[in-house]
């Protein structure tokens, strides 16, 4: 029986597969069939004769058209979609033409040539196919790919930055130090910094009380001012020039004008890659970066393109995964290299400084090189793998100028270079090259710089020589189980100076994210008996709690460390160290405690070395002037809130829907620690204000400027209103519905149960009028606020007759 059955099965699947195959070729042939009846195949080209050229349109065959002429508004099928759209078409000579603004609506890409003709006819466009029905007043386009509109959009799905402002202020940051030990010391840095909506003038310096030293020493002042539009930033007073990896920068006393991407928080300012790709039907997207799941989102059919890749630094793969008609998965991966030290195409950087070399820093106020001196750094990128730069200096006797390129080759990692020549009194060459690639599985890095006797910069002529000859090499490589291996070379030669070659080398690995261990060590091959090893362990405790301990030799000597530390919460509270290490015969001990509040940050430390004892006590914090009110507060470094509910104390406020405290007795909060150029959502809490209390909005979002404050009002309205228990003249309570006037307002409200009626917009002195059918009466009572913010009932208050209507 088996036997036989088994020529049975094999006779039917074979006629049925035979029956699919006659099926399928008959579907083909007749779909063939009815498509060269009614559709219009465009050329594989455009004809250099122009596209409505009639010679060349009758020379290309048509779809069955009437050969009548007019217009026809028809509704549009793109490739299989309906696009809900009526477009305009003009019948002519059996061909149908079309604005280029309707084409575009209907998601055509037009050439430049296209979209400046009156009009376009349909034949003209290169692999265009399109069938018309009378009947429905529709067309039916099928387009490729080539002739679609791109569908494009931005993973990182950021809005342009916001308007930053700031309003008119002063700062005044401090840290008071005082040390015992042997005698007393004190010093106090501070910072005096004014800002408003035009910039920021800042000076910063220290006062010494140490013995003999009575003095105050000067760090930096300046004035800056910057231009989100044009990302540029200018500074006059002192500032740090700028300078590129193969080049030095140093502190001038001047003017700066330089690009600042910082104004743009939102602006990448690196090669990201775009990912094309093309749907059938409308689908949904997802964007892998290295397995990682970095992006879902949802495109029409047709072409597409994923701008803004995320997730990477260094080489890696996206993969990209869309549905097809059926919808079945269809993924398609790419590599990807970046490399952040890229500019991108189109984009660039500069900075141009002038003015006088700052000698002595943090020794003298006022020590300027009396030669004036310029520089000039400029970075562009000319495509997504290649940047170029280039820097200039030049003073009384000197010229330096050099360029240099980074090029990204493929997915082998980048390459760089540099040259740079001096000339005048110090004449010479500079030359650099070097090469980083970052892949998963390791990671190398390699440098070299050289330089000829006689070559020299800025800081060369100031006395700060240029190194002959500096080179650096390193290895990384990511093992399992979270441990790391890593090798590294830094070899450097000044002039007279011992030439320095040092390798190392270093073991480390994380376990649970709670303890990491890392085994070091260092040889100086130039120099005899240099070298150690070192073995650290750090333990996380969780609260912000931590042991580390740390062990080495180095140069036939002994060094040891063990410490203890919790650092105190952001909303405040107490923080502590302990200390215990020693170097050689030298042992140290050392305590240490933190309270950090909101109005600053005290710091106490005891400390034991070589049996003296030392004792110290640092208290840093603010005072900042705003809005005619004197706030104490943290630290201020960049940008902050102050928060104004027009006096009413005790307000909660919230920054990132987190109470950060209240308002003080004059309705003031100072938010600290806000994102320049960003945006800061702050708030206050409806449910803390009083009753008789409105306010029109209760969040804000606040963008302030760098190191500048940004005045925060909510309006709050203090209204007068009460409950009143009335009674008639017969004493009996008013029934509901009484109709109540209040005359100093000209409101009316009508009494409710219990005889009780709200009233709103009270004076010191109210009078009421109430009328219910014959009755006529008032009501006289004064108005006083309750001390604790609530509503008051007052009453209840018998009404007097009165005759008529007295209104």
């Amino acid at each position: 029986m088996a036997t036989r059955r088994r020529p049975d099965r094999l006779r039917t699947r074979v006629r049925l597969f035979a029956a699919l195959a006659l099926a399928a070729v008959a579907i083909v042939w007749a779909e063939r069939d009815a498509r060269a009846q009614t559709t219009l195949p465009a050329p594989a080209a455009p004809s250099s004769q122009g596209d409505d050229n009639p010679d060349v349109l009758a020379a290309r065959p048509r779809g069955k058209l009437p050969p009548a002429q007019g217009d026809l508004y028809l509704e549009v099928t793109l490739n299989g979609q309906r696009t809900a759209l009526i477009a305009h078409f003009r019948q002519r000579d059996g061909h149908l033409y079309a604005d280029a603004g309707d084409l575009d609506a209907i998601g055509l890409h037009l050439s430049n040539a296209q979209s400046k003709a009156a009009e376009i006819a349909l034949d003209s466009l290169p692999g265009l196919h399109y069938q018309y029905d009378e009947t429905s007043q529709s067309i039916t386009i099928d387009a490729p790919d080539l002739l679609r509109k791109v569908y494009v959009f931005d993973t990182r799905a950021a809005d342009r930055a916001p308007q930053a402002s700031a309003s008119r202020g002063f700062v005044f940051n401090y840290d008071a130090y005082v040390q015992q030990a042997g005698g007393t010391e004190a010093a106090l840095w501070s910072e005096e910094r004014y800002f408003d909506a035009h910039g920021v003038l800042s000076n910063n310096g220290t006062a010494y009380l140490y013995g003999t030293m009575h003095r105050y020493v000067r760090f930096d002042t300046w004035w800056r001012g910057s231009n989100p539009n044009r990302l540029s930033t200018t500074q006059f007073g002192d500032t740090i020039s700028s300078s590129l990896d193969w080049s030095r920068s140093l502190r001038i006393g001047g003017f700066q004008w330089r690009s600042n991407f910082a104004l743009r928080p939102d602006l990448v300012t690196f090669p990201v890659p775009s990912l094309s790709g093309s749907a059938v039907v409308p689908s949904s997207v997802d964007l892998y970066v290295n397995n990682v799941k970095q992006f879902s989102g949802t495109v029409p059919g047709g072409p597409f393109v994923i701008s803004n890749v995320p997730g990477i630094t260094g080489a890696g793969e996206a993969t990209v995964v869309t549905r097809d008609a059926l919808g079945r998965a269809v993924t398609t991966t790419v590599p990807l290299y970046i490399d952040t030290r890229l500019l991108a195409a189109g984009l660039s950087s500069y900075s141009v400084e002038a003015g006088f070399l700052r000698r002595a820093y943090g020794l003298e106020s006022f020590s300027y090189d009396p030669n004036p001196v310029a520089s000039a750094s400029w970075r562009r990128g000319v495509s997504d793998r290649l940047t170029v730069e280039a820097h200039a200096e030049v003073t009384g006797g000197l010229y330096d100028a050099g360029a240099g390129a980074l090029l990204r080759i493929g997915q082998l990692g980048v390459i760089n270079a540099s040259l740079a020549a001096s000339a005048g009194h110090l004449d010479g060459v500079q030359g650099g090259i070097g090469y980083q690639l970052i892949e998963s599985a390791f990671s190398i890095e390699l440098n070299t710089l050289r330089a000829t006797r006689h070559y020299g910069d800025l800081a060369a002529r100031d006395g700060a020589p240029v190194a002959r000859a500096t080179d650096r090499a390193t290895v990384s490589v990511p093992l399992p189980g979270n441990e790391t291996l890593a090798f590294s070379y830094i070899g450097y030669r000044y002039p007279n100076t011992p030439t320095a070659h040092i390798g190392s080398i270093s073991y480390s690995v994380n376990a649970f994210n709670l303890a990491s261990v890392t085994v070091s060590g260092f040889r100086d091959f130039a120099a005899r008996a240099s070298s150690g090893v070192f073995l650290s362990v750090s333990i996380g405790l969780g609260n912000r709690t931590s042991v580390n301990g740390s062990v080495g030799r180095q140069y036939g000597g002994t060094t040891d460390n063990l410490n203890a530390s919790r650092t105190p919460d952001y909303d405040g509270g107490w923080g502590w160290a302990v200390q215990d290490g020693g170097s050689n015969a030298m042992h140290y001990q050392q305590a240490q405690a933190q309270y950090l509040g909101r109005y600053g940050q005290l710091t106490m430390m005891g400390q034991a070395m070589k049996g003296q004892m030392a004792a110290s006590f640092d208290a840093s914090g603010a005072l900042v002037l705003m809005d005619r009110a004197v706030l104490p507060a943290r630290r201020i470094d960049d940008g902050f809130a102050l928060v104004s509910t027009d006096g009413l104390a005790g307000v909660p406020v919230l920054h990132e829907n987190r109470v950060i405290g209240t308002t003080d007795s004059r309705g003031h909060l100072l938010v600290p620690d806000l994102n320049a150029y960003q945006s800061n959502l702050v708030a206050v809490d409806s449910m803390g204000l009083p009753a008789e209390t409105h306010i029109a909005t209760t969040r804000a979002t606040v963008v302030p400027q760098a190191q500048s404050g940004v005045l925060a009002s909510f309006a709050v309205t203090q209204y007068r209103a009460a409950s009143v228990i009335l009674r008639g003249p017969d004493g009996e309570l008013l029934p509901p519905g009484t109709r109540v006037h209040l005359r100093e307002s000209g409101t009316d409200t009508i009494v409710g149960y219990d005889g009780l009626a709200f009233l709103d917009n009270l004076q010191a002195e109210n009078h009421l009028l109430i009328s219910a059918g014959h009755l006529h009466c008032t009501v006289d009572f004064r108005y006083v606020r309750p001390t604790d913010g609530s509503l008051p009932t007052f009453g209840p208050y018998t009404c007097h007759p009165v005759s008529g209507d007295s209104r």
